[in-house]
């Protein structure tokens, strides 16, 4: 029996990467997918692109000249106008092209023409990243090739197919040029640890510098190449003999795979790093981004992305201060701030301490990503929306993978563009608060409001189309003339099945996906809300965020019925205030019982009124025993989004928590930020503020706390496109630029360290003038002490003058 013969007629995989490639005058559609045997090519011969168009502009649009073959099918769908459709199908890329061009030019809308067929072929079938396809296996050249699968048909799999990753990471010179790659994963239980290094083994052994236990066990994974030409070569044969599913790093995409391609470019040598050979390329030259990223059957997740798409913040996203913040560990290496002259002396000087350096910052990367679970977030992502594995960002993608199917099943394509008619929809409810220092707050949130008033109130795009030409009596009313449809909406049903999967995944303690379906569920208002997406409609928008408002006041209504004060209103959050006392009133009893009147009361109302069922679900949150909520500065109106709260852990140590204030904000200096905590601290415990401060005040002059005055701040783009330069920041990177001669600290990106100083902002490595004391005691210290002076009769002006004596 052949190999052929005894393949299986199917194969079962996980998707890694998706392509569509023409080759003799025919488009085809390539999956790499990886299976429990290993991976596999899978291809879908005939693709075509697809777009519909209305059928009373069929002819119009195919009569533009030049047009080539436009296959055509009358279908059964129709566009948001009632219009029935009839599909376009193009074989090639240039006469798609062609069609589009024709119909922007003629004025005719081409409905989906953005979706590509690579994965439109998913998601019409409902496949997201596990699928099993149909067909045969072909002959390949060898059998260590990569195998073939010529697919005819495919669906939705459900499976559980471990992937290998790999860490890595680039150490090179100032100007670019190689010296050593890390890699870091794991084989098996053990870790896997490799440095490919430029130098030579033997003169590394006759080395006089002081071995170490870290230097001992570098000798052991360090391969010794030539020259940087051999390093690359080395790390393309190890890619074929490792052959990870997954490559992680920090700034993976923009750093160390932009550097490899042009060191690589420079020298005149391939990349084949991707399955089958493929090589390392980008869609769009000098554009060294994800998006633009082409690694066939290989997955790309940068650490500093996929760490923000899972809503983690940071001050900074160096791997150095990510690493100390989640580790409590960082880089092998003396100075962080001056990284490249040391890494440049280890590696004339010390090449095992480098090679070391380059293993930890690997194995930090991949330690980070196995804390916060990003692998399994990821995949669950995927899973769920569609998405490629690997892909960040992209709701607006994920909104049309998750509804597209079902509304080509319910008779309708997407419009193609957003609907408007000049009226926005407004923000979230923010209450005017009522500033002041409490006892005893409670913190009452509805539990993802925006995607329960979606399923509640039956907001869908397709129900809103539907619903402006029903009844009254059939539809239930939005606002801004918006009326959506009872009959089978999609959104409300796709948030109840997310909905019960997360609760699912609460029950069994899965993490990533819970996080997954959360941060999705949330992101359906702002896609929404969002011109950028197709579905896009004011009344769709506004049916969600004014009904918040709607319920947002009617609730503090309720509440205060039952004799307590909401102080403040934001969003989806309800500070009620219980009084003073606390023998009066127990903080749990009261809460829960609030919760339990305000559900009741929805349930009750929406039913009586509207005839619809409430998923708006009221929690209670939190608990405060003291909190100040601040007026806005120089004025006595509460200020919003901006309180601290404070609340007693079991341990007994008192608990602060800082929302909005300079405390959270990483362009104060940490000076203030410490102060603030501190300044809160004291006024909760009762302690003396005002000796506080003036012993701040005092250190700050005598310069014991230079080091805690240094701001922080990365360009948002390069120097040279600020237009004005006043910003303390680009002053200061002007500075650092043109006295250093590092174009490096000119770029977007870069972290600028400086000082205030008697003549404006200069750099730390390059400050010439004296430190600015008054700066941070009126523009840094003043405004965070202020509206704590305040509750206690004082200001910091007056305090300023008449007890701290300063000048």
């Amino acid at each position: 029996m052949s190999r052929e013969e005894s393949l299986p007629a199917s194969v079962k995989g996980r998707v890694l990467s998706r392509h569509l490639v023409q080759q003799s005058g025919a488009l085809c559609l390539h999956y790499y997918i990886k299976t429990a045997q290993g991976p596999v090519l899978v291809k879908v011969p005939n693709a075509e692109f697809l777009c519909f168009c209305a059928t009373s502009s069929v002819d119009k649009l195919l009569s533009s000249p030049g047009l080539g073959y436009v296959r055509t099918k009358a279908l059964t769908l129709q566009n948001f106008e009632s219009q029935s459709v009839t599909a376009l199908y193009c074989q090639s890329r240039q006469n798609y092209r062609n069609l589009t061009r024709a119909g922007v030019d003629l004025g005719i809308p081409l409905y989906e023409s953005d979706v590509r067929p690579e994965h439109r072929y998913l998601i019409e079938r409902f496949i997201a990243l596990d699928v099993e396809f149909s067909g045969e296996f072909i002959s390949t050249p060898s059998t260590d090739a990569l195998p073939v699968f010529m697919a005819e048909r495919a669906r939705k799999a459900e499976l559980d197919i471990s992937l290998n990753a790999i860490s890595l990471d680039f150490e090179c010179s100032f100007d670019g040029e190689l010296y050593s790659v890390g890699l870091y994963g794991m084989s098996g239980e053990q870790p896997y640890e490799k440095v490919i290094m430029v130098g030579d083994a033997s003169a590394i052994t006759q080395s006089a510098t002081p071995e170490t236990d870290e230097k001992s066990k570098a000798a052991a994974y360090v391969e010794w190449v030539q020259d940087e030409r051999a390093l690359i070569l080395a790390l393309v044969e190890w890619f074929n003999d490792y052959d990870p599913d997954i490559i992680i790093g920090w700034a993976v995409v923009t750093f160390d795979l932009a550097l490899l391609f042009r060191r690589a470019e420079k020298l005149g040598i391939k990349l084949p790093i991707g399955r089958g050979g493929e090589q390392l390329s980008w869609k769009v030259a000098d554009k060294f981004r994800p998006e633009s990223l082409s690694l066939p059957g290989r997955v790309v997740l940068d650490g500093i992305d996929w760490l923000k798409a899972a809503f983690y913040r940071f001050d900074s996203f160096s791997l150095e201060s990510v690493s100390r913040t989640l580790l409590d560990e960082g880089k092998a290496i003396h100075s962080v701030e001056h990284r490249v002259d040391e890494i440049a002396q280890l590696f004339a000087h010390d090449k095992l301490a480098l090679a070391h350096y380059n293993l930890t910052d690997s194995r930090l990367v991949w330690d980070i990503f196995n804390h916060t679970e990003l692998f399994e977030f990821a995949i669950e992502r995927s899973k769920l929306t569609g998405l490629e594995l690997g892909r960040v960002g992209a709701s607006v993608a994920a909104f049309n993978n998750l509804y597209l199917p079902h509304l080509h099943r319910a008779g309708f394509v997407a419009p193609a563009m957003a609907t408007s008619q000049g009226l926005e929809s407004p923000g979230g409810y923010v209450m005017d608060s009522i500033p002041g220092l409490y006892q005893n707050i409670i913190v009452l949130d509805f539990k993802s409001l925006y995607p329960s008033i979606i399923r509640t109130f039956l907001i869908d795009p397709k129900g809103l189309v539907q619903g402006l030409s029903l009844p009254d009596s059939d539809t239930v009313a939005g606002f801004r003339g918006g009326r959506f449809s009872r009959d089978n909406p999609i959104l409300p049903q796709l948030i109840k099945t997310l909905s019960e999967h997360r609760e699912l995944a609460k029950k069994e303690s899965n993490a990533p996906l819970s996080q997954a379906i959360k941060i999705i569920m949330n992101s359906l208002y702002g896609v929404l809300g969002s011109r950028g997406c197709v579905f896009h409609d004011a009344r769709l928008a506004s049916s969600i965020t004014l009904r918040g408002h709607e319920i947002m006041k009617q609730t503090k209504v309720w509440i205060e019925e039952c004799g307590y004060k909401v102080i403040y209103g934001d969003t989806d959050s309800t500070f009620v205030w219980l009084g003073n006392d606390p023998l009066e009133v127990d903080a749990d009893t009261a809460a829960k019982g609030l919760v339990e009147m305000v559900n009741t009361h929805w349930r009750e109302r929406l039913l009586s009124s509207m005839n619809i069922e409430c998923f708006l679900e009221l929690e209670y949150e939190s608990h405060y025993e003291q909190f100040f909520m601040p007026t806005l500065r120089g004025s006595t109106e509460g200020s919003k989004k901006r309180y601290v709260g404070a609340y007693t852990q079991q341990s007994g140590e008192l608990k602060l928590v800082f929302k909005g204030m300079e405390q959270v904000r990483s362009d104060w200096s940490p000076i203030a930020r410490r102060v603030q905590e501190s300044l809160y601290y004291r006024l909760f415990s009762k302690q003396d503020v005002k000796l506080f401060l003036q012993s701040i005040v005092e250190e700050l002059l005598s310069g014991k706390l230079d080091s805690e005055l240094i701001f922080s701040k990365k360009l948002r783009r390069d120097i040279s496109d600020y237009k004005a330069k006043s910003s303390p920041h680009v002053k200061a990177a002007q500075i650092q630029y043109e006295l250093s001669g590092n174009t490096s600290l000119s770029k977007r990106g870069a972290q600028i360290d400086y000082l205030m100083t008697v003549n404006g902002a200069e750099p730390v490595e390059y400050r010439k003038s004296n430190i600015d004391y008054q700066y941070y005691i009126e523009r840094q210290l003043g405004p965070i002490a202020d509206p704590i002076l305040t509750i206690l009769g004082e200001s910091f002006s007056s305090m300023n003058s008449n007890q701290l004596t300063l000048i």
